[in-house]
């Protein structure tokens, strides 16, 4: 009796710890990582990939620096621009020096960087004394961002709504110029100024944020971009690699969006091992309690496709901002990964032999499958959509999802 009771328990206990798993893991939806990563080849809404490939094809020479003192041939050029988004990564006092060599023979340097104080510092700190601080913070959930003619709003989310994040801003300077700032609550706080530098200058940004997957795609952000960055002369650009992927924020600067204990754990490597080899070495432990002489058939389940989670998030975002050709191309992409995954359809450029296959994968008629993609493909190129169309459309495509074995 005692036995059957411990074991119950045992049971029981399990039981719970699994299901606070299966929770969890179902609340970190996508799995994409909302916090600042600033890598400039990832896929993650705060990494710099959309930003570089803008750079790259907006100039006829782009070459990329891995770091200031792997090749210094850059130092030798004139009428460049070299461009860096740090993020948190931090500039040391030699590095400022060899970028301030760098503009003094007549480039232009555009830095980015939450660390724009030790920047200042080491550039020039105007004669402020090293016991004030040359950038400060204020927590908002948004800001408005401002340069020349241009403005754009930017705000740190998670899973798609904003999170209050502490902004960085440059203090008042003499002996630099002002060329941008934010807005919080009515006030305005300087995030961009210049200094020339030799023949060349030197412009410091605190808001590196701007430069992200997630706020690029927009055509404010993207403007406002276009704005404060600096034009080439030569038509050649440095893009300075950020060279750091933070797994934890070196400051109390970095936000903090864990919200329960076990989702901050399953976001540390070495600690959701821990936890996965607990629930492991628990499993074990139940099994030979109850001596089963039969072990169960583990079910095998398919790799996350990952393309169709993030054009999920994409057709989310675009939903909510009411752009609806571009849901409509989401919609297209999302039904091409569907047919590709569940009956290896490629959909992707019709033709009469997938219309073929097609009818006979989907038992449709042929004639219906080849309207109604035809139809789709109207819809992508049609501007003028609206809120009806989007409807009438949504209805089109379910029909076509039901009418599918």
């Amino acid at each position: 009796m005692k036995k059957t009771r411990r074991t119950s328990i045992i049971i029981f206990i399990s039981a719970l710890a699994l299901l606070a798993m299966l929770y969890v893991i179902s609340s970190l939806k996508s799995g994409y990582i909302w916090s600042e990563t600033y890598v400039d080849d990832g896929e993650q809404p705060y990494d710099l990939s959309l930003f570089k490939s803008v750079l790259k094809s907006s100039v006829e020479e782009f070459e990329v620096l891995e770091g200031l003192y792997t090749d210094t041939s850059y130092l030798a050029a004139t009428n460049t621009t070299l461009i860096f988004v740090a993020g948190y990564s931090i500039i040391d006092s030699s590095e400022v020096s060899l970028l301030a060599r760098f503009a003094q023979n007549g480039n232009n340097v555009f830095l980015s960087s939450r660390s724009a104080g030790g920047i200042l510092r080491s550039l020039d700190d105007c004669g402020v004394s090293p016991e004030k601080q040359l950038t400060k913070r204020i927590e908002s959930e948004k800001v408005k961002l401002k340069s020349g003619s241009k403005s754009a709003e930017i705000s740190f989310d998670v899973y798609n709504k904003p999170r209050i994040h502490p902004w960085i801003y440059i203090s008042k300077l003499n002996c630099y110029d002002t060329l941008g700032e934010f807005e919080v609550n009515h006030d305005q706080y300087t995030n961009l100024v210049r200094k020339e530098w030799g023949e060349g200058e030197m412009i410091i940004h605190s808001t590196p944020m701007v430069f992200t997957n997630y706020h690029l795609r927009k055509e404010s952000v993207f403007d406002y971009v276009n704005e404060i960055i600096p034009e080439t002369k030569d038509e050649k650009l440095w893009y300075l690699e950020p060279g750091f992927e933070p797994d934890f924020y070196p400051s109390d600067d970095g936000p903090n969006i864990t919200e329960t204990p076990l989702k901050f754990i399953l976001g540390q490597p070495a600690l959701k091992w821990g936890w996965y080899l607990t629930l492991l070495l628990t499993v074990i432990y139940v099994m030979n309690s109850m001596r089963r002489k039969e072990r169960s058939i583990p079910v095998l389940k398919l790799p996350e496709n990952q393309n169709a989670a993030y054009l999920e998030m994409i057709y989310g975002l675009f939903r909510k901002e009411g752009n609806h050709k571009d849901i409509i191309l989401s919609q297209t992409k999302l039904l091409q990964a569907y047919l590709k995954n569940k009956y290896g359809l490629n959909a992707y450029k019709p033709t009469q032999e997938f219309f073929q296959e097609a009818s006979v994968k989907l038992k449709l008629d042929k004639n219906y499958i080849e309207q109604f993609f035809k139809k789709l493909e109207r819809y992508k190129h049609n501007s003028t959509l609206n809120d009806a169309d989007l409807i009438k459309i949504d209805k089109e495509l379910t029909e076509f999802y039901l009418r599918c074995p």
